[in-house]
C-alpha cells in the first residue's frame, strides 16, 4: 500500500486540491464508506495477518486514519496555510496540470 501511495499519491493528490473544500468533504465520505465496508478478506483465517486480533487493529487503523484527516483539516482551516497551498501549486503548475477549467 505504501508503494502505491508513492507512486499514485502525487497525482492523486494533484487532482484532489484543485478544490481545497470539495477534497475535504470527498475524504470525509471515503473514510465514512470506509469504515462502514470493510475489505472481508481481512478476517480470513487462512491469510496471514500481523495482529491476532484483526478487528481491533481495523479499528485502530480507522483511528488513526481519522486522526491524520482531522490534522489535515485542521492545517487547511487557516487560510494562510491555503494560500500556501495554492501559491505553491502555482508555481510548480499542478493548476494547469491537473485542474480542470
Amino acid at each position: 500500500m505504501r508503494d502505491f501511495a508513492t507512486l499514485a499519491g502525487p497525482f492523486i493528490n494533484g487532482y484532489a486540491f484543485c478544490d481545497v473544500a470539495n477534497q475535504q468533504a470527498i475524504r470525509a465520505k471515503a473514510l465514512d464508506w470506509v469504515e462502514k465496508n470493510p475489505y472481508e478478506a481481512m478476517f480470513m483465517e487462512r491469510l496471514p495477518a500481523k495482529s491476532s486480533n484483526r478487528r481491533q487493529a481495523l479499528v485502530k487503523a480507522h483511528a488513526l486514519k481519522r486522526d491524520n484527516a482531522a490534522k489535515e483539516r485542521a492545517y487547511l482551516q487557516d487560510p494562510a496555510n491555503v494560500a500556501k497551498l495554492r501559491a505553491d501549486r502555482a508555481a510548480n503548475g499542478a493548476d494547469d496540470k491537473y485542474c480542470w477549467k
